[in-house]
């Protein structure tokens, strides 16, 4: 089967990676949307994200290569509410069982072990050697960093934030737009719109906007 030509959208770091880990998934980019040109060689430039469809012949999907995860969450709804599509792309160098369920734009990045059971909402990133233990639930844009370890049963809230290197331990919660920072020990439950960090974890600061 032809897989459909894919759409970058942004191009900056992340969007990079996401184009290398695309590559290395079979997958042919059709070039990077956004407001600017991208930050690296390789790809053309479409132009704006609002005029893709002209841009590139359909049928496409989208790919989002923003890193930020509020600016991720406001362009993956504007896009998806314009009837894009987005692809769910895992690099062959990550690890993944054959029941893991994978919603629509969700990224696995190199390195990654994505146990039995896991359950991974639309546009979640998996970054890179992250790794997610049997029966995790992963909220719709949530972030999980570069080497940060979620024990069994973990659940992370949407657009919550795994800083990396930070481990997670067995049955917590994270709220919703939680932030841990990186290297910190999880071993509380943290609510939604709460920054931890440390070891154990300590809250910071609630950001009031969420």
């Amino acid at each position: 089967m032809t897989l459909p030509p894919v759409v970058l959208l942004g191009g900056g770091g992340h969007a990079r990676v996401l184009a290398d880990t695309l590559r290395c998934a079979g997958f042919s980019v059709a070039g990077v949307a956004g407001p600017t040109p991208p930050a690296w060689p390789g790809l053309p430039w479409l132009g704006s994200d609002d005029t893709i469809r002209q841009a590139v012949p359909e049928p496409f999907l989208l790919a989002n290569g923003i890193g930020d995860i509020a600016l991720r969450h406001t362009l993956y709804d504007r896009m998806a509410a314009q009837g894009h599509g987005f692809v769910t792309v895992c690099h062959p160098a990550a690890t993944v069982a054959q029941d893991v369920m994978l919603a629509d734009g969700v990224q696995v990045f190199a390195g990654a072990v994505v146990q039995p059971g896991v359950e991974v909402a639309a546009d979640a990133l998996l970054n890179s050697r992250c790794s997610i233990d049997h029966d995790c639930r992963i909220g719709p844009h949530a972030h999980v960093a570069p080497g940060a370890v979620l024990c069994g049963g973990v659940v992370v809230g949407e657009g919550a934030l795994i800083g990396a290197g930070a481990v997670v331990t067995p049955g917590r919660r994270i709220g919703a737009f939680a932030r841990v920072g990186a290297g910190a020990v999880v071993v509380e439950d943290v609510p939604s719109g709460t920054v931890v960090a440390g070891v154990p974890a300590r809250p910071l600061r609630k950001d009031e906007d969420r």
